[in-house]
Parts: structure tokens; sequence; C-alpha cells
């Protein structure tokens, strides 16, 4: 049943997404969501790498819906901001697959979600008749669970997926999400492009809100505001950044014993600190 608060928070998440630009920060556990929250920003996003990553298993479903759900629904929980969740390809490549993943979402608390259109067993895009009708399910299904503002993020792989040179990938992109976009999908994802033209053109011609992924060569985000981008997604980049940080450091500490890296760290008492604040 959805409660007034998660609708609350449904309502302040897609508003989001329809003036401005804003960074999404992706956590994989309690404490990075909490770190997320603590430094201010508007929502929290889950990242499926890092949840996987986390719990030694690699990325692209080999974590089940069940296990997804349960970190993301515990940071939503206990979350002072809104959540959405990485919910892949949605655990199915049937529709119904993926409208069952949207009420499960629901059920545990969160607020909208992303469904890729790259079939993980295949490593293609789905079809395109099929990869539309499974955006259409999940945001029929929100709507008949009673929360009409989850932010089902339409996820479009060609750039990932190797569909062709860079003009037929654009051009297959633009062509789902605008299709995902008069499937209901308030918010159109398409993760690979990092240069300004490439970028601009996407959101000149998809007709909706677009979600772009960061990467080290991206621009600055008031670049990305500037160009009409809407939402920039971290997505696995700081679960990365934070297990790089750690194997720098234990070479290092291998390399000549120096201790001194902890002063960059945060001390036991500020993590419980973290820890306990974290109720939202």
């Amino acid at each position: 049943m959805v409660t007034p608060v998660q609708a609350e928070r449904a309502a302040a998440f897609a508003a989001l997404h329809r003036s401005g630009a804003f960074m999404l920060p992706n956590a994989w556990d309690i404490p990075s969501a909490a770190l997320i929250a603590k430094a201010g920003f508007p929502a929290i996003a889950t990242t499926s790498s890092g949840v996987a990553f986390a719990r030694g298993l690699v990325d692209g479903e080999k974590i089940s819906k069940r296990d997804m759900l349960a970190v993301a629904g515990e940071i939503a929980r206990r979350s002072p901001v809104p959540v959405t969740a990485d919910l892949e390809a949605g655990y199915g490549s049937e529709p119904e697959a993926v409208a069952a993943a949207v009420r499960d979402a629901i059920t545990a608390g969160i607020v909208g979600c992303n469904i890729e259109d790259g079939d993980p067993q295949t490593r293609q895009l789905f079809p395109f008749d099929l990869a539309v009708a499974r955006i259409k399910a999940g945001v029929e299904a929100a709507r008949a669970s009673g929360l009409p503002d989850f932010v089902l993020n339409a996820r479009t792989d060609p750039y990932l997926r190797g569909f062709g040179d860079a003009a037929a990938c654009f051009t297959e992109a633009v062509r789902r999400a605008n299709a995902y976009a008069e499937a209901g999908a308030p918010s159109l994802f398409v993760p690979g492009p990092a240069d300004a033209d490439t970028i601009g053109a996407l959101v000149r011609e998809i007709r909706g809100p677009v979600n772009i992924l960061s990467r080290p060569d991206l621009m600055p985000f008031r670049e990305l505001a500037a160009l009409g981008v809407r939402r920039v997604s971290l997505g696995g980049g700081l679960a990365g950044a934070t297990y790089g940080f750690a194997a720098r450091t234990l070479a290092k500490l291998k390399a000549d014993g120096d201790f001194s890296y902890a002063a960059e760290g945060m001390s036991h008492m500020e993590m419980m600190a973290l820890i306990q604040g974290f109720d939202g």
C-alpha cells in the first residue's frame, strides 16, 4: 500500500525532472546512501553494479530481484529523501516481468526505477516493439498501484551494446527514447555519450527529460545543465572510486607501511554518527 510519505516523495522526485537539472549519486549500501543524503542531494539512486559487487557478484542481473530490492528498500525505509532503484532489465524479458519489478519496488517504498532495454542474456537490445511494451507495462503497473508519480527511467543502450557506428547509435537512441516517452516514461536515459555535440543533439531530438551517465571525460555539470540535460547519474562511478581509493591505499601501505592514509578517511565516531543519523 502506498503511504502518504511515499506519495509525497514520489511527487517531489518527479518534479525534479520537470525543470532545471539535478545530479543523482548512486548508493550501494546504507553508509554510501547516508553520505549522499548528508551531502544535501535531493534524491538517492542505487547502482546495480555497486550492489552486486558488494555481494561478490558481477553486474548483469547476477543478483536476484529480491536481493536488489532488499538493499534499495532498506535505503528507502531509512532515507530522508526520495530513493530510486536500478532494476537492471527488469529481471525477465516479458512486459509482465517489468510490471512485477515496478510493483515490487513500490511495495518496498521506492519511488522510481531504471529499466534497461538491453537483454542481459543475449547482450543485444530487445526487439523494438517488445522494448516499448516493457516500458508501457511498467508505467501502467505504477499507475495501477496508486503511485502515478513513480519515475520509470527508461534506459536505452545502443551506445553500450555496439548497435553500430555513432550515427546509427544516435538514431536508434532517439527512436527508442521517444517511443518510451510516448509509452509514458517520464525520464529517458541514454548512457554512453560524453561530447557536447551529441548530448546537445539528444536533448533537442528526444521529447522528454534526458538523463546522462557521468564518466571521467564528461563535461562539468553546469555545462550539461546549459545543454538542457535534466538528470545526471553517477551510476557505479562512486562505488568504483571508493574501491579505487582502497586499492591505491593498500598498494601504498604494502610498499611503504605509511599509515597516514587514515587521516583522509572518516573516524570510527564519525561513521557511528553517520549511520545513526540516517533515519528519515
